[in-house]
């Protein structure tokens, strides 16, 4: 275990996406899968958000609430603003046309390659979802599940599965069928086989999310992201061996990102462990060329906000907020560079609300909320998975999808 979960090699994987994307596609000549979100926007007849709440035009501040009561009235308003913001999810989805590539035996469990729709279009490689499905041999069943969401690396879903990656603790997947739990470990477009080849060429996933895309025009690429892993429930929940009152989910940098903010979006997940997927928008010193940059395809309306993002009517203590009372556990390094020291050094702040609101909920709740800063809080703790983070969601995920058994 010498030098687990914590080495430098790890952040430098991790960067790409949170970091590394804006000076990837500026070192690309323009292409035409640029993304213009200035023409986006004015097609759509799209400004500002709509939706004020108690945190817009201010510097980030405590929620408001005081009692459940008061939150959930104003928690309605931060996922208003939080929807308006992705974009809408089609309000019916399509046939889940689960279908299994290959299967292979190990000594603990079975895994498959499976395969299962996202949103049509004319590219299969974008709107089927290929995953790692692992289902443990001795336990059970119907068992918990876990989705395995994996950061920013080419290989996708082959690090979580442990099948292609250099950092045997990315591989969540494998680590806890080995465990008992059923795991899916799904490609995010652009990554695995969800590409045709765009995010190699230009650090960017628009041009393999496009198919898609064009035939949804008020959804966002970052909407499209969260929908897919919305989609890992559908599927497991086709599975005979899955309780579906028992899936979790975890992730580390991207995966953390999309855990933080679909927790809040989907309620069938009864659990979720991020690690280093949140940083303060308010603070962010990459704020202008990462979230509104020329190719904000992720979010466009963010755009409006370059230079003033005081002005946004949330940030991302409401985003997390909207998970409460579903068990969350959010690992933050506080020297996180990739996300910018000064995006994450109000994490003792922003964690006492968060256990706050779900305190809202009862005792029994609020104990479910986890924060864990590695090393105690020690600001040189990089962008990296840790073994404090590792212990506290294996006791999440115990406490909370194993507490029938």
């Amino acid at each position: 275990m010498k030098g687990h979960h914590f080495l430098t090699a790890c952040a430098v994987l991790a960067c790409a996406w949170l970091a590394l994307k804006v000076a990837a596609r500026a070192a690309e000549p323009a292409a035409a899968t640029d993304f213009d979100p200035g023409a986006w926007l004015k097609e759509r007849k799209l400004g500002r958000l709509t939706v004020k709440t108690p945190q817009s035009d201010r510097p980030l501040h405590a929620i408001v609430a005081t009692t459940r009561e008061e939150w959930e009235k104003e928690r309605r308003l931060y996922l208003a603003a939080l929807r308006e913001l992705i974009g809408p999810w089609p309000a019916v989805r399509p046939a889940i046309g689960a279908r299994v590539l290959e299967e292979a035996e190990f000594p603990k469990y079975t895994r498959c390659k499976v395969g299962f729709q996202s949103l049509p279009s004319k590219a299969e490689f974008a709107s089927e979802i290929r995953a790692w499905l692992f289902v443990p041999k001795s336990a059970k069943k119907p068992m918990p599940a876990i989705v395995a969401l994996h950061q920013t690396v080419p290989q996708g879903k082959d690090e979580p599965a442990g099948v292609k990656g250099p950092h045997p603790w990315m591989a969540f997947a494998k680590y806890y069928a080995e465990r008992g739990y059923v795991t899916l470990a799904p490609d995010m477009i652009g990554y695995g086989e969800r590409t045709a080849g765009g995010y190699e060429r230009t650090g960017f996933e628009l041009a393999d999310a496009a198919p898609i895309l064009e035939k949804q025009p008020e959804m966002t690429l970052l909407g499209l992201m969260l929908f897919d892993v919305s989609r890992s429930i559908d599927y497991l929940e086709t599975r005979n061996e899955v309780d579906r009152t028992r899936i979790g989910v975890i992730g580390h940098s991207q995966g953390g990102f999309l855990v933080n903010f679909v927790l809040g979006l989907e309620p069938r997940f009864r659990a979720g462990a991020a690690s280093c997927g949140y940083g303060i928008f308010r603070k962010d010193k990459l704020f202008p060329e990462r979230w509104a940059a020329r190719n904000s395809a992720y979010l466009p309306r963010l755009v409006f906000y370059k230079g003033d993002a005081d002005a946004l009517p949330f940030d991302f203590l409401h985003i997390m907020a909207l998970a409460a009372p579903t068990p969350h556990l959010v690992q933050t390094a506080l020297g996180d560079t990739i996300w910018t020291k000064p995006a994450v050094e109000d994490d003792p702040f922003v964690m006492s609300e968060l256990m706050r609101v779900h305190g809202f909920y009862g005792n029994t709740v609020a104990e479910s909320f986890v924060s864990i800063t590695p090393g105690r809080g020690a600001t040189d703790k990089d962008h990296g998975w840790y073994p404090e983070g590792q212990k506290a969601a294996d006791e999440l995920f115990a406490k909370v999808l194993r507490a029938r058994e």
